[in-house]
């Protein structure tokens, strides 16, 4: 094994707009390590980075914090933990990403290295010059693990105007500047994110916007999202597409601050090839668990997690997985329930490709067509959250203000994702069957 080790210092952005470091990230050959300053384990007001690393008390997230072996702290397969694994990027984002930093789409301590400065949320890492020499809280670790460590390996800053956007449809991190949009934001991290369409769903953006609409139209709290023009977007390369979504991201404000979030597969603790996890019943009662039992103002976000379950149902949209359901943290400690954000009828699609095609959004619509009320009175106990029948009936509520409020709306939209919802909202369900 080599016996050169590179490291990272990790920051997280305070609400009042400080750049607080807490700790590093280090590799040493197939060994990758998370270890945590200990003025931040130290702290009872600490920002949170995510609930996988809080315990059921102060004395139990001191002790995961600066656990030796945990696997949420260190992994010797070459790969980060799995709260890091999931701010990289999936698909031909992750493939952009790696030739941008001429590095394999494997290699995860590059890919995080190079997209450093425009992660997900309020984190931030970058390099820290080898003279500095090895930080003792990293070295300390591996002295204690018999691990012979020599000296500090080079990494480069990272990639100017790299992002990391967790997802696999093609996007762009920008900043709004008047009323274009532009990827080259010379180092600035970006305040909204460009969604492209693809040549195989050349609707998909539209897809998404009238998602968005029907979503908002039955108060659901959403991100904000608009079409633009092509000619709008100061795009790398020349795109045959007409319309590109600008979705604002919610965590970042107006004035340059950043706001932490997380998606759920992390607060769950999963790696993202598990972002569908274990079916409806058992990741969705946690789901409820943790927004009853740890949101800032738990009885909204119930209520706004089950309607927003509910209007996923009615729009086809069986793509709502781990990595589409979040946390955003506005005062940097507690959480509330994210925006929603990905809305697509992936339903749509269907009809236009070969049946083998989609098979686990097929397999999940199946089971979201006949998921029932009685369906929903169980999950809702399973999580023990109160209030149930109330619940219930609100969601009812729902349902029927989409029916009455949508079919005007959707004579805007594609009309693939219009034939698939219409009929959702006759009885193509079993929330609206009687």
């Amino acid at each position: 094994m080599s016996t050169f080790i590179r490291y990272l210092r990790m920051f997280l952005h305070t609400v009042d707009g400080r750049k607080r470091p807490i700790g590093y990230l280090s590799q040493y050959g197939d060994i990758l390590r998370v270890s945590f300053d200990r003025d931040y384990i130290e702290d009872t007001q600490r920002p949170t980075l995510s609930l996988s690393y809080r315990g059921v008390d102060e004395a139990a997230t001191r002790a995961i914090l600066s656990a030796a072996r945990d696997a949420r702290l260190t992994r010797s397969d070459g790969r980060w933990p799995n709260y890091f694994q999931n701010l990289l990027p999936e698909g031909h984002n992750r493939e952009r990403l790696a030739q941008e930093r001429g590095c394999s789409t494997e290699d995860e301590f590059e890919l995080l290295a190079a997209a450093g400065h425009d992660l997900m949320g309020a984190l931030e890492v970058e390099p820290i010059p080898a003279r500095e020499g090895i930080p003792d809280t990293v070295r300390l670790w591996h002295t204690a693990m018999g691990l012979d460590v020599l000296e500090p390996g080079f990494v480069e800053w990272p990639v100017e105007d790299a992002a990391s956007i967790p997802g696999v449809v093609t996007k762009f991190s920008a900043v709004q500047e008047g009323r274009r949009y532009t990827v080259r934001r010379q180092g600035a991290a970006g305040s909204h994110i460009l969604k492209l369409p693809s040549t195989r769903h050349p609707d998909l953006v539209a897809n998404e916007y009238a998602g968005f609409q029907l979503a908002r139209a039955v108060g659901l709290n959403c991100a904000q999202a608009e079409l633009i023009s092509r000619e709008s977007a100061d795009l790398p390369t020349h795109l045959p597409f007409e319309q590109i979504l600008a979705v604002k991201r919610f965590d970042r404000l107006p004035d340059g601050r950043r706001v932490h979030m997380e998606e759920f597969v992390q607060v769950l603790d999963y790696p993202p090839q598990q972002k569908y996890g274990k079916g409806i019943f058992d990741d969705y009662s946690a789901i409820l668990r943790v927004l009853d039992r740890l949101s800032a103002d738990p009885a909204r976000d119930v209520q706004e997690f089950v309607d927003r379950f509910v209007v996923f149902i009615l729009i086809g949209n069986t793509d709502a997985h781990l990595k589409n359901w979040a946390l955003i943290y506005p005062d940097g400690v507690e959480p509330v329930l994210a925006p929603v954000y990905d809305p697509v009828c992936i339903t749509a699609f269907f009809d236009g490709v070969p049946p083998k095609d989609y098979g686990v959004n097929r397999a999940i619509d199946a089971k979201l067509k006949a998921f029932s009320w009685d369906d929903l009175s169980t999950l809702l106990k399973m999580a023990q959250v109160p209030r149930t029948s109330r619940l219930i009936q609100r969601a009812r509520n729902t349902v029927k203000q989409a029916q009455e409020t949508w079919p005007s709306l959707l004579e805007d939209a594609p009309s693939s994702m219009r034939k698939t919802v219409l009929e959702r909202l006759q009885g193509g369900v079993a929330l609206t069957q009687g």
